[in-house]
């Protein structure tokens, strides 16, 4: 099957996050299995404007700012020169509409709908802008079918006004690098994941002010986005001490999973949670705001907790109780990881190359 791919950015951008991986463990899978996959991205700075990659043929055009525009126009021209079987337009903040552009078949995939979060994270016109483009989702697809990564997405589909078929393929763990050696700081506390502003970093920097009144914490932020100065200015602000690595591999990544005492998560809303499954499966408890999406990847109470969004003071009082007590901790971390092994990579490929042969032979 010839598959092609419009996401808004590779997994070599800086400025990946957990839809990325989501589209490199699954489709990789697919190409190790005889298929081929064609990506259309934007193009980051020192980026090549196509490359081949991990068996992907990577096309890269425009900048994350402005790729939606080129994509009809780039769309069209790989039409022409290339075989393609299916079309994933891989929505995020701005669908792409393929099938006003083309009639071959076109599955819309969603790690999450912003919604009205989008005024949290932008200007009030831009949020405008993202909000419209998601509310006519379903008119420019009226005779798809989707693809969710998790049963909150799926609910925020249905409210649009979808009643498309909408199968839900979770996400897996990957094979974790060898972390021998590793020994666990028990004062360490880490947020993962990308710095934007609608997943309430700075409700991290202010429980970390809280918890510091009890207790030694050494704070992380992992990652990068636009959200990042002001968090340093935040944290400069309350006297905090708090280390922000920027983007880092895959390795470093899982290093800070196996040494940190606590993962954190206080995103308003989540299209699964990838980075706190990832935490999990390193037996990292993982504590996060009860919010759609992260609510589906942490078990309350057992590997973790889960708290009231926006509530600092009980999302510190739970850290703090990871903390303190050891017995607990050991109790958490085991079934955090007894937990994260029911999520695979292959079984989400398996799905996914089932419902993309279903869809292309017609069986709707």
């Amino acid at each position: 099957m010839n598959i092609l791919v419009i996401n808004w950015q590779d997994w070599e951008n800086p400025l990946a996050g957990g839809a990325e991986v989501y589209l490199y463990e699954i489709f990789s899978r697919l190409i190790k299995r005889g298929h081929t996959v064609k990506l259309l991205v934007s193009r980051a700075p020192g980026q090549s404007g196509y490359e081949i990659l991990d068996g992907f043929s990577i096309y890269r055009i425009g900048r994350r700012e402005n790729f939606n525009f080129f994509v009809p126009c780039a769309l069209r021209s790989l039409l022409r020169h290339h075989e393609i079987d299916i079309i994933i337009d891989d929505l995020n903040k701005i669908p792409f509409y393929s099938p006003f552009f083309t009639r071959k078949k076109v599955i819309p995939m969603l790690m999450h709908l912003f919604r009205r979060t989008i005024f949290r994270e932008t200007n009030p016109i831009f949020a405008s802008y993202v909000f419209l483009t998601e509310t006519v989702i379903r008119w420019f697809y009226p005779s798809s079918n989707f693809i969710s990564i998790s049963e909150s997405t799926a609910e925020d589909l249905r409210g649009l006004g979808i009643d498309n078929k909408i199968d839900i393929v979770h996400c897996g763990i990957p094979q974790k690098p060898s972390m021998s050696g590793i020994e666990r700081q028990k004062n360490l506390v880490a947020y993962v994941g990308r710095v934007k502003k609608y997943k309430s970093i700075d409700h991290f920097v202010k429980a970390v002010a809280k918890i510091k009144k009890q207790r030694d914490i050494d704070a992380v932020i992992v990652g990068d986005g636009d959200a990042k100065g002001e968090l340093e200015e935040l944290s400069q602000d309350l006297k905090l001490d708090i280390k922000f690595t920027g983007f880092i591999s895959e390795e470093e990544k899982y290093r800070i999973y196996s040494t940190a005492r606590v993962v954190v998560q206080p995103s308003v809303k989540e299209g699964w949670g990838l980075t706190a499954i990832e935490a999990q499966s390193c037996g990292t408890p993982v504590v996060c705001a009860d919010s759609p999406g992260l609510r589906e990847v942490v078990v309350d109470g057992k590997g973790g907790f889960l708290y009231p969004y926006g509530n600092i003071e009980k999302f510190a009082e739970r850290v703090i109780e990871l903390m303190h007590d050891d017995t607990k901790w050991d109790r958490f971390s085991k079934a955090a990881q007894e937990w994260a092994q029911r999520f695979s990579w292959d079984n989400a490929a398996t799905k996914l190359e089932r419902i993309l042969h279903n869809t292309v032979g017609g069986d709707n």
